[in-house]
């Protein structure tokens, strides 16, 4: 069985192999060696044996009896010397490795209860195995035996768990992967903290096992929420200090549907003058106005929105069929009838998440700038709008062949009241500008080389939580 806690003894505590203690070895030894020079003494004097045996004797056994006592032995240095191997030297060195390693070992394991992250070993099925002190801190526990061997879905939120049982899955059917997730902890007093794990499958001696670092990220999800709060009420403030702005925008937006309307209203009021001749013709008129009339109260309805503290209502759209949408609500104008649209769609591009009749508006107002550009001219007038799709975003291009934007005013061009046309208010692009960055997107202008302009915006193919705010 493991021990569940990840300890060490400190190396300045490993005592001396020899301060202190008595060995039976070197004990053995002394003994040995003082039997020896006793017995070839008694052999010499008493027995009178060879002089030669007795100092033979007398040699081996001061030797042993000098090892034993002080651990040097000139038998044993003279044996070396001939190429001698002794076992008491491996066994000695091989114990030094041992003792090295396990205090730089010891000293890891003191480092790792001192970083506030927690550091575990789990089963496959995800039981917990071994922690480190940190585990204790950030856990709430008092005691490393009330961890082991319980399922780490214990201390995790329940909607968690599926989370954690899918992570373990993963790293179960590879070794040596490394998977991160977020997860959020309860406490022992029943504290919800958020935690980042980074967890690793390791194999060894045939065991499998995974091994898991858990980091308090408590405080920068607190501030993340508070920045993401403090932004909301900060958007909110800004658009109630342009409320001013906001009505001059009401009646720049309201402009183009309410005069579309006027114009159809007008038409058929002349050919009710004489007997109509295809009542179709004027039915048509009627639901076309109809049409532009509503698409006046949807923009009221969004403006009101755009006050209020109410979230964009996104729904995967097609960004081409919304294009060609916008284009039919500009047929009405006589200004754009003589205008030839130049349609080039990228096919492939998937649904995006956008607020559709926001979206609208910013195409309608810049195709709009653009027929405005080409006023006055006889040829070439033709809009070209393209699509593209690119890693991560959409790319949507409306180009003109008008005069430009002059250059004198490019670097304001997206600032509130900043326009090249008199009767213009200079609110069109602002406002486009701030539709795109609430969809996280960027709204740009450049300038044809063979005259005219390009506005480009991009939007993201998802939002920026990853789903859809239906």
């Amino acid at each position: 069985m493991k021990d569940t806690h990840i300890t060490a003894s400190p190396a300045a505590q490993t005592p001396c192999p020899r301060a202190g203690r008595i060995y039976i070895e070197p004990t053995i030894r002394t003994i040995a060696g003082g039997i020896i020079v006793t017995l070839g003494t008694l052999m010499y004097f008493v027995e009178q044996h060879s002089l030669i045996l007795y100092f033979v004797l007398l040699f081996v056994g001061i030797n042993l009896f000098q090892s034993g006592l002080s651990g040097f032995c000139l038998m044993e240095k003279m044996l070396k010397l001939a190429g001698l191997t002794s076992e008491l030297d491996e066994i000695r060195s091989l114990s030094n490795r041992i003792q090295l390693i396990s205090n730089r070992q010891a000293a890891y394991l003191d480092t790792l209860n001192l970083l506030n992250e927690a550091v575990m070993e789990l089963s496959p099925e995800g039981r917990i195995l071994a922690i480190s002190d940190g585990w204790l801190r950030l856990s709430g526990e008092t005691d490393h035996d009330h961890s082991f061997n319980r399922p780490l879905t214990d201390y995790l939120a329940d909607s968690d768990h599926e989370r954690l049982t899918g992570l373990l899955d993963t790293l179960n059917r590879k070794s040596g992967n490394t998977r991160q997730a977020k997860f959020r902890l309860v406490t022992r007093d029943g504290e919800i903290k958020w935690v980042s794990g980074n967890f690793m499958l390791v194999s060894q001696d045939g065991q499998s096992s995974i091994k898991g670092v858990l980091t308090d990220i408590s405080e920068s999800k607190r501030l993340e929420e508070e920045r993401r709060t403090f932004h909301q009420e900060l958007t909110h403030a800004r658009r109630l200090s342009n409320l001013g702005e906001m009505a001059a925008g009401l009646a720049h937006e309201l402009n183009q549907p309410l005069a579309a309307v006027n114009l159809y209203i007008q038409g058929c009021l002349q050919r009710l003058d004489t007997p109509p001749e295809n009542p179709e013709q004027l039915r048509n008129a009627m639901q076309a106005a109809g049409q532009q009339a509503k698409r006046a109260g949807d923009i009221i309805k969004q403006i009101r929105s755009f006050v209020r503290k109410r979230p964009f209502s996104r729904l995967d759209t097609d960004i081409n069929e919304l294009i060609r949408d916008s284009l039919q609500l500009l047929d009405s104008e006589p200004a754009r009838q003589d205008i030839h649209f130049c349609l080039e769609f990228d096919d492939r591009i998937p649904p995006i998440p956008l607020d559709r009749l926001q979206i609208q508006q910013v195409l309608i107002n810049l195709i709009s700038n653009a027929a405005d550009a080409m006023e006055g001219m006889q040829q070439d007038r033709r809009i070209t709008l393209r699509t593209r799709s690119s890693t991560g975003d959409v790319l949507v291009e409306i180009e003109d062949r008008g005069k430009g934007i002059p250059e004198e005013i490019t670097d304001q061009l997206f600032e509130p009241f900043v326009t090249g046309r008199k009767d213009g208010l200079g609110l069109g692009l602002a406002i486009s500008r701030s539709i795109i960055e609430e969809h996280g997107g960027t709204l740009r202008y450049s300038s044809l080389p063979n005259g005219g302009s390009c506005f480009s915006f991009r939007l993201p193919v998802e939002n920026g939580d990853g789903e859809n705010n239906d």
